[in-house]
């Protein structure tokens, strides 16, 4: 309102009405599109350590591995996790398909990601071995690399209003459910309880807890936000979105 000199929101509603990219500039403004490659590397050695290593441990050679990143912003939380996974499944000497959907409802970030073209600035979150295995330098940026790129699918995604994925290991989402109000969160973490296999496991932020529905996961390390998917007798009510 200030930008455009306009006192009152009902002057600003008949502003919208008439400016056509109006809205979707408003859109963008709304959304906080804040990630980094490895966002909190002591997250991510935990992470490791208590869902990479014994998931990789009980899958067989061939057998998929299915992570959902829902609020993936331009693709560097799905990217780390790729890489994280390919390096440990050397070391263990498997070679599970990997399988990572990484939603959003902004498209404009997603195409960065489906770019996989990051600033030269990633170098400060990611070491120099890395860099040289998974990205090409080009003039000023970095791009992800075709088998690095080809672990992950990009795909527009409301978390609220659109179907889920299904038979899912792994859910990292983190630093959105912030954003929502408490009884969006108590859906959304129900849609996640019923994404994740029996021993799936979810990754949230730093701010974040499933604490608004206690009885559908059990911490695996509260420290990090990181929870195992609770196995239960009867399924708890899961209002699906159908549009």
């Amino acid at each position: 309102m200030v930008i455009h000199h306009l006192t009152t929101l009902s002057q600003y509603v008949e502003f919208l009405r008439k400016q056509e990219n109006e809205a979707n500039l408003l859109f963008k403004d709304l959304l906080i599109g804040v990630t980094e490659f490895f966002r909190d590397p002591d997250a991510f050695a935990a992470l490791n350590q208590k869902v990479i290593v014994p998931l990789l441990a009980r899958k067989q050679h061939d057998e998929p591995i299915r992570v959902w990143v829902p609020g993936c912003a331009s693709g560097e939380e799905a990217y780390s996790i790729a890489m994280t996974l390919i390096e440990h499944m050397e070391e263990v000497h498997k070679n599970c398909p990997i399988q990572i959907f990484a939603s959003d409802i902004d498209e404009t970030a997603l195409n960065v990601g489906r770019r996989g073209v990051y600033s030269e600035n990633i170098t400060a979150k990611i070491p120099t071995h890395r860099l040289q295995r998974f990205f090409a330098r080009e003039q000023h940026t970095y791009r992800v690399n075709k088998f690095l790129r080809e672990t992950v699918t990009f795909a527009t995604q409301n978390l609220i209003s659109d179907p889920p994925f299904s038979n899912i290991d792994l859910i990292s989402c983190r630093n959105l459910l912030i954003y929502l109000n408490a009884d969006i969160q108590r859906k959304v973490l129900a849609l996640f309880h019923f994404s994740l296999s029996d021993n799936g496991c979810l990754f949230l932020g730093h701010s974040e807890t499933s604490s608004q529905q206690e009885g559908l996961f059990e911490p695996l390390a509260k420290k990090w936000r990181i929870y195992k998917r609770t196995v239960l007798a009867r399924t708890p009510n899961v209002a699906f979105p159908i549009s």
